[in-house]
């Protein structure tokens, strides 16, 4: 902004050294009015060759371009953002908005730009316990219970999650857990269980009784007999 008021002070009195230094024939006529010199330099800065010379000058003092190194005021930036608020709320704009979305060049920056603050706030989300509880109600609705099954059967999905079997089985890691449990799960099949034991010793103790209840039915019948 200083570079831009020095350079327009400087045309300012190029253009009054211009006018007073005119031939003396022109010297009884009429000086120029405040309107013609503001008019002129006007005419002068908005010219290329001075916006040029303005845009070189600055990248030289600055290092950059006094087009893409001026800073908004806290005024113009409050403007800006009432601007895209009333932008985004405004029934008018949004089957535009909605072009512009899906217009794929602009999603694709759009999301670079904005990924590395998506992926933060999604962390900050899920350490959050009411957004945890949330996603859960969401996964347990019928209609996400039915998009979840009916993903599960594509065959792009069965092939992914064979390839990250394959690769789990391969981790050392993993196969070692995948041994422990394979162990633990044998160890109990063989294991006997205490209420099956308890049942078969009864089931045999029933026996025996039967059987002597039955031999002593028939010595009762033979002593009868006699």
């Amino acid at each position: 902004m200083r570079l831009r008021l020095w350079w327009t002070g400087l045309a300012l009195t190029a253009v009054i050294l211009l006018s007073s230094c005119g031939p003396e024939s022109s010297a009884g006529s009429e000086q120029m009015s405040y309107k013609d010199v503001k008019s002129m330099v006007i005419d002068i800065l908005g010219s290329q060759e001075a916006q040029e010379a303005l845009d070189k000058a600055s990248t030289e003092k600055y290092g950059t371009s006094s087009l893409h190194a001026q800073s908004l005021t806290p005024s113009d930036q409050e403007q800006i953002r009432t601007a895209v608020k009333d932008v985004l709320t405004s029934s008018n704009y949004s089957k535009v908005l909605r072009e512009i979305m899906t217009d794929t060049k602009f999603a694709g920056e759009f999301a670079k730009a904005v990924s590395k603050d998506n992926k933060q706030i999604h962390k900050d989300l899920l350490k959050d316990p009411t957004y945890q509880q949330e996603l859960v109600n969401v996964f347990k609705t019928g209609d996400m219970k039915t998009v979840l099954f009916e993903t599960t059967k594509t065959a792009e999905y069965r092939k992914q999650m064979m390839s990250a079997v394959s690769e789990a089985i391969q981790n050392p890691v993993f196969k070692l857990e995948l041994m422990k449990i394979l162990q633990d799960v044998v160890k109990e099949e063989l294991t006997p269980k205490p209420s099956q034991s308890k049942g078969e010793s009864g089931g045999g103790g029933e026996s025996g009784g039967q059987s002597g209840g039955d031999g002593g039915g028939d010595q009762q019948s033979g002593g009868g007999g006699q």
